[in-house]
């Protein structure tokens, strides 16, 4: 066992005794405010005991993991597409005029084609 190993096992050992004392204090505790911060460090702590766990089976070499689905690699935009495209176009902004206005550097036309878009703005 390594040192880290070890020295998280104590650590575990330290947090479940903290998280015992906490739970002790809750069946004394009056003031709401108190309870209710009492109750956060006791789930606070619960939290880390469980990183712990994480941490030594990690250290451990124990930990396994899993490789990234072919699926997730194919959502990926391609080159030179733009990840909101669907989005804007449900708004009717058509992204394909954007293109064309940037090598232009004309933004009157940017202007034109926004106009009417927003809902504050009444439709000429």
């Amino acid at each position: 066992m390594t040192d880290a190993v070890s020295a998280l096992k104590l650590a575990i050992e330290l947090e479940k005794q903290a998280l015992e004392k906490y739970r002790e204090a809750l069946l004394h505790v009056t003031h709401a405010q108190t309870r209710q911060a009492v109750e956060r460090y006791a789930s606070e702590k619960n939290q880390q005991i469980d990183s712990l766990h994480w941490m030594i089976m990690a250290e451990e070499g124990t930990l396994e993991t899993e490789e990234a689905p072919a699926a997730v690699e194919e959502e990926k935009p391609k080159a030179g597409k733009c990840p909101f495209s669907g989005a804007l176009a449900e708004m009717g902004v058509d992204i394909t005029k954007m293109g064309d206005m940037g090598k232009t550097g004309d933004m009157s036309k940017m202007a034109e084609m926004m106009k009417g878009m927003s809902p504050d703005e009444p439709k000429s």
